[in-house]
């Protein structure tokens, strides 16, 4: 009669031979070390044991080329609609950021679940995820796209002027640079504001220890509102701030004001008084320049 093992003793079995192959004692032809986070860049389906490799794709996480999750760089969405709109907010945006050329790629994620938009450091790029772009339009709406790339955007004016912070209040100063393009750039949609708001604010997360941590719900809406706040302000006084202005406002303002953890945060916000009849000259004249 064959001898039955409990699955205690299978458990502790299993551990005894994963140690036993780190330390490089008994067989381990059968062991394979490895990323065993199927929702990692790097993830080995092969892999039976973890060698702390894996490397995290949450929100801006960068495209690592030939990795099992990195998937697929392409120029289209597959629809010819929406390229051309696509088409039409970058260029838009590109000249609102004047100061820092960069290209728009889709990245073809290799599931939904993996929806991903970043810039990378060495590059002036935006890789804006297929899988991201419409997740956004179906939960959001179209103005929420526009946030994203504004987004995407300010972290390639963060990585031109070499702005190096905090992974946190580097995403929350995106939010604030998306948030003063939207403000500045996109009044004739202020209707749909709120599906900018709602995505903004889900894009929040409470992963303190976590070095890819971006902000609690709370912090990015109220980044994206310092934005808004600080463009309204540009309006009513007619007076234009330089990029490093700018970057020294949002980052102080986080820092003192958004990202303390004092407990000062309420999570309401003032309803956003628009100065009338502005023409379009005048609102590009405040547009962010370079010093």
């Amino acid at each position: 009669m064959k001898p039955q093992f409990s699955s205690p003793l299978l458990l502790v079995f299993a551990a005894c031979l994963t140690a036993c192959c780190s330390l490089g004692l008994g067989d381990c032809e059968d062991a394979l070390a490895g990323c065993t986070d199927p929702n990692s860049f790097n993830y080995n389906p092969a892999a039976t044991t973890s060698d702390n490799s894996c490397i995290d794709m949450r929100g801006c996480s960068g495209f690592v080329t030939g990795m099992t999750n990195s998937g697929s760089i392409t120029n289209t969405l597959q629809n010819a609609y929406w390229d051309q709109k696509m088409s039409e907010e970058y260029a838009i945006q590109q000249q609102f950021f004047s100061c820092c050329p960069t290209r728009l790629h889709i990245l073809l994620e290799p599931n939904a679940r993996q929806k991903n938009a970043y810039v990378p450091y060495a590059e002036a790029a935006i890789y804006f995820g297929h899988h991201m772009f419409y997740y956004t339009i179906s939960q959001y709406g179209e103005l929420a796209v526009a946030g994203v790339l504004a987004h995407e955007f300010g972290h390639s004016t963060q990585n031109y002027f070499g702005w190096q912070t905090r992974d946190m209040y580097s995403e929350l100063e995106a939010d604030a640079w998306s948030g003063f393009y939207m403000a500045l750039n996109k009044q004739w949609a202020w209707s749909q504001i709120q599906g900018y708001y709602s995505n903004v604010y889900a894009a929040g997360d409470y992963n303190f220890n976590s070095p890819s941590h971006h902000g609690t719900q709370q912090e990015r809406l109220a980044s994206a509102y310092l934005g808004v706040e600080t463009a309204v302000a540009l309006l009513q006084s007619g007076t234009a701030m330089s990029y490093q202005q700018l970057h020294q406002h949002f980052l102080n303002q986080i820092r003192t004001h958004i990202a303390p953890r004092n407990g000062r945060q309420t999570g309401l916000f003032a309803e956003v008084q628009y100065p009338k009849n502005l023409s379009r000259a005048y609102i590009q004249s405040l547009f962010p320049f370079a010093e």
